[in-house]
Formats: structure tokens, sequence, C-alpha cells
């Protein structure tokens, strides 16, 4: 069964930009409340809240106690969807292995894992709820050493994801992972030179990379499938193929 989502409040966390935007604009689209979580860049996600009609809210997801505040301030959460993360490519050279390991963790995973513990309470009581976790291809196939740990989270989001399916069932709360592959967001077009685009579209069976409103528009059709829990979909133009 597809479900109307009028009225109801969508957490979008890094919801500034790239793929978090387009997710935000397609939550408002459908008629829900769209909080717009963010860590920097007050003026990006501040602009797309007022594009949306939404409320942007700055918090560390990282963090424990900004997250509980975070909750209080929005009040009932309807829909998470798990987006924010620490970028493989923003390491600064001073940063040790272990520092990079924690803050990667700490964002990726932690963050995850605290924003849906305390959204799944509040949908617990009201028996309803939607978790959506946005993982990557890297959870699959075999990282490099920038990749490493930004890999290793996104597998252990699978898991945390199963977990939290397990625990909202009784409720009606679903929890599910998207993992895409190639989003040809802004940031993705300024890193890669034309010629490095093309080598990795060519690496996709169905040749290019997916704009970030075709994975928002997919993001909200599981969002919208209440039978749907546990499972991890994958949007990689046939780059990655399981059973």
């Amino acid at each position: 069964m597809r479900e109307e989502f009028k009225g109801k409040t969508a957490l979008i966390t890094g919801g500034s930009r790239g793929l978090g935007e387009a997710l935000c604009r397609r939550f408002a689209a459908a008629g829900c409340r769209v909080i717009v979580n963010y860590a920097h860049g007050k003026e990006a996600a501040q602009a797309v809240a007022d594009a949306v009609g939404g409320e942007a809210i700055q918090c560390d997801i990282s963090c424990e106690e900004a997250v509980q505040k975070m909750f209080d301030r929005v009040g009932p959460v309807d829909i998470l969807v798990n987006n924010a993360r620490v970028d493989p490519y923003k390491r600064t050279p001073e940063m040790s292995d272990g520092a990079w390991w924690d803050a990667v963790m700490g964002v990726n995973l932690k963050g995850a894992y605290l924003c849906g513990k305390f959204a799944l309470e509040g949908m617990k009581q009201r028996r309803w709820g939607r978790l959506l976790h946005i993982s990557s291809l890297w959870a699959y196939q075999p990282a490099n050493e920038r990749m490493l740990s930004y890999a290793a989270a996104k597998s252990a989001m699978h898991a945390l994801s199963r977990g939290f399916a397990n625990l909202g069932a009784p409720y009606g709360v679903t929890s599910n992972v998207l993992a895409p592959g190639l989003i040809l967001t802004d940031m993705v077009s300024s890193r890669l030179t034309p010629e490095m685009l093309q080598k990795e579209m060519a690496g996709i069976p169905l040749g290019r990379g997916s704009s970030p409103a075709e994975v928002a528009d997919f993001a909200f059709d599981i969002v919208r499938t209440g039978f749907l829990t546990g499972e991890i979909i994958n949007l990689n133009g046939g780059a990655f193929m399981a059973p």
C-alpha cells in the first residue's frame, strides 16, 4: 500500500546540498513539513528551507546531546532520512588515521544511529514511522585507502537498518537502506574532469550516472511502501549486480 504524506514531518540529515537538497524538495512536494538538518553551511541550508517552506536546523549529529535537543525542538518526526555524511575527499593533511576514522564514523554511522534511535522512540509511540538510510555502492566493493572508513561505515549502516527494522516492525515502523551508485551532484561534477567522469560512467552497464532528483524520487517511493522493511535497495545502473 502506498501512503500519502501530506502534513507529516520529514527530517532530512545533511539536507543543504546535493542529494540532501533533492530529498528535501521531493518530500516537500508531497506535502511534508521538511526539516533541513545541516552541520555547516547555514546559508545553503536556509536557502533550501526557504525554497521548500521548511525549517533549517543546525546539529552535529555525532553528538548525542545535540541530537536530543534537535528532536526536542522539532517535535514528532514521522519520516527520517539519514543522508548526512563526512565527505571522504575532505580529509585534511594534518588529520591522523585514528582522528579521521572517528570523524567519519561519528557522522556516517553514530549519527545515523542516534537520529534513528530518537526518531524510533516517538514513532513507536505513534505506531507509525519510516526510516531510510542512504548508503553507497562503496558498501560492497573493496575500498582503497581513501575510502576505507567510508565504506566500512556504509556497510555497517546496513546492519543498523536491519536492527531498526526488527525493533520497529511491531509498531508499524519500517527501516530500509538505499544504496546509490554514481550521483551527478555539483560536487561530483566539480571534482571530476569530463574525462574522469566518462571513465566512471563507462564502468556502469547503463552507461550513465543518476541525477539527485532521480535518486530522491526513488527514495520517496521506498518510504511510501509500507510493506517493505529490513531491505537494502541498490540503485546504480547495474554497477553492482547481485541476487
